[in-house]
């Protein structure tokens, strides 16, 4: 079973627990998501570091799962308020972010949906568009649009918004990897100038060094695969941020 399908796993048991649960809470939600992570012993959805609150993250993979995957969202409407309260207002933005008008719309649109928006909030919804293209649910294409209209629409959140570009160019990367379509260092050079020229966004190409982190972390691809594809270099100072994964 390969990661993603171990992370799907996971998730599916920790949503069945939470539905059955008396007391249904996102403390609760998180819990079970951490119990059943560790317990096919896979890691979660992330980039090359492992922040505190990466489990409270994850929520919005469950929230993805509950709704795309099992479609509980009509069913247990109540639980899915109490619990995934923040992950509906993502969707919404992300929605809103899809659409095709005018990045100045948008931004109003958006900011009428929280009180306090800020450049965390707005990795949150880009991490929602990612999540569902890697749980299978949209087209890479989709996660394209949403980080280019972001990217307009919210000129002041612009270093966040390419610090996740890079964890996104890091995923596409790794998938490709673990699919054999990349199989060589050239192959990848040119589909990461590939992916970063398509997406359009200065300074967002990641470095070898990230992207075969987040390859190990996310595909559990072995070093033997990763050192045929990439220069393993020697550990510098200057490490790739990681704060938007």
């Amino acid at each position: 079973m390969n990661a993603k399908r171990k992370r799907v796993k996971a998730y599916v048991n920790a949503l069945s627990d939470l539905i059955s649960s008396e007391n249904p809470s996102r403390e609760l939600a998180i819990q079970l998501i951490k119990k059943y992570l560790e317990s096919v012993n896979v890691e979660p959805f992330r980039g090359a570091s492992k922040p505190e609150d990466i489990y409270e993250k994850e929520m919005i993979s469950l929230y993805v799962i509950a709704t795309r995957g099992l479609g509980i969202n009509s069913e247990f409407k109540e639980l899915m308020s109490k619990v995934f309260d923040k992950e509906l207002t993502y969707e919404d933005a992300y929605l809103l972010l899809s659409r095709d008008a005018p990045p100045e719309v948008v931004r109003e649109e958006i900011r009428s949906l929280v009180s306090n928006l800020d450049e965390s909030y707005i990795t949150r919804v880009l991490r929602y568009a990612l999540t569902l293209y890697h749980l299978d649910f949209e087209p890479f294409e989709s996660v394209i649009r949403v980080l280019k209209k972001a990217h307009q629409a919210f000129p002041e959140f612009s270093d966040a918004i390419k610090r996740f570009t890079k964890f996104v160019i890091s995923v596409k990367l790794a998938e490709e990897i673990s699919q054999g379509i990349i199989k060589n260092k050239i192959e990848k050079e040119i589909r990461k100038q590939l992916i970063s020229l398509e997406i359009g966004l200065p300074k967002s190409t990641p470095p070898d060094d990230y992207v075969m982190k987040v390859a190990k972390v996310t595909y559990e691809i072995n070093d033997a695969v990763l050192s045929r594809i990439f220069e393993v270099s020697r550990p510098q100072n200057n490490k790739t941020s990681d704060s938007e994964s």
